[in-house]
């Protein structure tokens, strides 16, 4: 299925009643990506005071207050991420406490503010869901299958082995079937057509 991610890393700064809030968002291919996103923060902010994290990839969702009240910062930030339709996406917000206690409900402001700042600054966009195939012709069909091919694929690789072609291309998925009926009907059914890996 198609999704919303952001469009690339970004970054917010905020103060807010004398504590300083960081938030981090990027785009993540995996919930490892997302916890490397958490790692690096502490790691930028050692001396910070909370690391809270929330990401969504997939069916996979978990937000960490990091010592904060229950469900005052990690919470406020995956209903960011969920409001926003977004997936395969992290946030990490980092508070330096400045002395002073904001209670539950302007934390819930802060950490949920100080994100949706962040993914603000990073957009969106959506991505859609591709397949790599591989592709086999015989040689008398070469020309025919890859001018189908340059307007049909992307980032197509060739080669040739002692049967004819093999071209290692993506695909939406969305035209995968009318690509391999073409191709069919190009060859009279010589061709063949094997899905390698999808991008979901």
């Amino acid at each position: 299925m198609p999704y919303l991610t952001p469009a690339g890393p970004a970054s917010f700064e905020a103060v807010i009643d004398n504590s300083r809030f960081i938030a981090e968002v990027a785009p993540v291919a995996s919930v490892e990506a997302a916890l490397e996103l958490l790692a690096r923060a502490k790691a930028q902010h050692p001396a910070a005071s909370h690391h809270c994290l929330a990401y969504k990839v997939g069916d996979e969702m978990r937000f960490s207050d990091d010592g904060e009240p229950a469900g005052s910062a990690g919470r406020p930030i995956l209903e960011v991420i969920l409001k926003r339709g977004l997936d395969r996406c992290a946030a990490v917000v980092v508070r330096y406490f400045g002395g002073k206690k904001l209670g539950v409900g302007g934390l819930l402001r802060a950490y949920g503010g100080t994100a949706a700042k962040a993914f603000d600054a990073a957009g969106s966009h959506e991505v859609l869901d591709r397949e790599r195939l591989e592709i086999r012709a015989p040689f008398a069909a070469v020309d025919a299958v890859l001018r189908a091919l340059g307007s049909a694929a992307s980032d197509i690789a060739t080669r040739f082995d002692e049967r004819g072609l093999v071209a290692v291309v993506d695909v939406l998925t969305s035209e995968r079937d009318a690509l391999e009926e073409h191709l069919a009907e190009l060859t009279r059914g010589a061709a063949s057509v094997q899905t390698l890996s999808d991008f979901t």
